[in-house]
């Protein structure tokens, strides 16, 4: 006869650490020799087919870029993920907040004290959503362990993938579409540090051609604040951080839609594939649920970037008007030209990009219906008959904060308000074109 022994080991120690052992702990994680970095085998290659895998090099990216805080992530199992408050790359996230936080406050103090300017406007808005954005980055990075192991228990429940090319394809088109967008992104960057010096060096007020740019580009600190190269270069390091970010929200987007849709997708070729086969119950059955689970997946990724995907259609909708406003003006030279139409096409194509590859999520959770309605009368089951409602009924989308779903209807409802808009804007420009000849004429009348 014994008792029941309690499983839970949450007891204290006996003896608490002091101050300087803890310190001394601290000490031994920082302060180490650099691991000898080892030569890769051939299973560092290979790729076993999860969304975990494939998106470490998006990831390792953005931490470069202070994006993303989490520890672990060149691991192959998504356990060994872990958010630390006190890690090195937290701590570099801490420091680049600082930095855009107090640009995003001395360019919101800029156009609220002096005159207000639309100019100015968009860039408090350009570092406040950069900061905010940092913010949401910062949440998720705190639920991404839990969110990447959820995922992997996913991708095992789905049909295996037979063949290397299989579980690579995900991983490769995940690279391929980063090295463009981040391609793009330096170049319209590297663009416009070449129209901003080309503009300052015309400043007969300033004899430096740094201050000239330094001061021409953030106006708003040094307004405020004398200049100084170390200064002036810190000010450049967090605008480059912020210019990252600024295209890092639509990649972002872009990789979880296509780590969803690769999900739906291998439910629908393990369909097609066997949709000549006599199919039973119990096959529908295991199909609806692996369905079910990818699903239920969208719905949780959903929560935790909801918010992200709205950061990304807003900004880039705002900034597309921007534009379009601007083009109506003149451009002082042809560097500025060439920078402003190489910018506009870059927003317009990377917002239909957003969208389209938000829409596949959609498209692909819709595809089963293709296979279902071949299944003759003799084949139709119950287990069938659900898996068709759920496919035809349900909505399977990332959203917009739920105010809006990522389908393909959403990009021809975004096309068409910004062909419109482009349409008022030229409407009204003839208009005031026209009223200022007509008071040219009346003054000649009077003359």
């Amino acid at each position: 006869m014994g008792f029941a022994v309690s499983e839970n080991h949450d007891t204290k120690p006996l003896i608490q650490p002091t101050w300087h052992t803890c310190l001394k702990r601290w000490c031994a994680s920082w302060l180490h020799w650099p691991r000898v970095q080892r030569r890769a085998s051939r299973e560092d290659w290979l790729f076993n087919g999860t969304f975990h895998e494939a998106s470490r090099g998006v990831l390792m990216m953005a931490q470069l870029f202070s994006i993303m805080p989490v520890c672990g992530i060149l691991a192959k199992d998504p356990r060994k993920l872990r958010f630390s408050y006190t890690a090195g790359r937290t701590f570099y996230a801490y420091f680049c907040a600082i930095g855009i936080g107090f640009l995003a406050t001395m360019s919101v103090y800029f156009f609220a004290s002096k005159r207000y300017h639309f100019q100015k406007m968009v860039t408090a808005f350009f570092y406040c959503y950069n900061l905010y954005a940092m913010y949401r980055f910062g949440r998720l990075g705190q639920r991404w362990p839990a969110l990447m192991v959820k995922w992997a228990r996913v991708d095992d429940s789905l049909p295996p993938q037979k063949g290397l090319f299989e579980r690579a394809v995900l991983a490769y088109r995940i690279k391929l579409c980063s090295i463009m967008v981040m391609a793009l992104s330096l170049s319209e960057h590297l663009l416009s540090i070449v129209a901003a010096v080309h503009y300052s060096n015309n400043c007969p007020a300033v004899h430096d051609p740094y201050e000239a740019f330094f001061k021409s580009n953030f106006a708003f600190v040094y307004y405020y604040f004398p200049y100084s190269t170390w200064r002036g270069f810190l000010t450049k390091f967090f605008n480059v951080i912020c210019n990252f970010m600024w295209s890092y929200v639509d990649l972002f987007v872009i990789v979880i839609s296509m780590g969803l849709s690769h999900a739906f997708r291998r439910i629908n070729a393990h369909l097609f594939l066997h949709k000549r086969e006599k199919m039973t119950e119990q096959f529908w059955g295991e199909q609806r649920q692996k369905y079910r689970n990818v699903c239920d997946l969208v719905t949780t990724v959903d929560d935790h970037i909801s918010a992200i995907t709205m950061l990304s259609i807003s900004n880039n909708l705002f900034f597309i008007c921007v534009q379009i406003l601007n083009s109506m003006n003149s451009r002082p030279t042809l560097v500025h030209t060439v920078y402003f139409w190489f910018n506009l096409i870059i927003l317009i194509g990377r917002t239909l990009a957003v969208a389209m590859f938000a829409a596949e999520v959609n498209d692909e959770s819709k595809r089963p219906i293709e296979v279902l309605r071949t299944i003759p009368r003799e084949g139709w089951c119950l287990e069938a008959k659900r898996f068709a409602e759920e496919v035809t009924t349900d909505t399977v989308a990332l959203t917009g904060l739920k105010f809006f779903s990522m389908t393909r209807q959403l990009v021809l409802n975004v096309t068409g308000a910004i062909i419109t808009y482009e349409l008022v804007l030229i409407q009204f420009h003839k208009d005031e074109a026209s009223d200022v000849d007509l008071c040219k004429l009346k003054r000649m009348d009077t003359l």
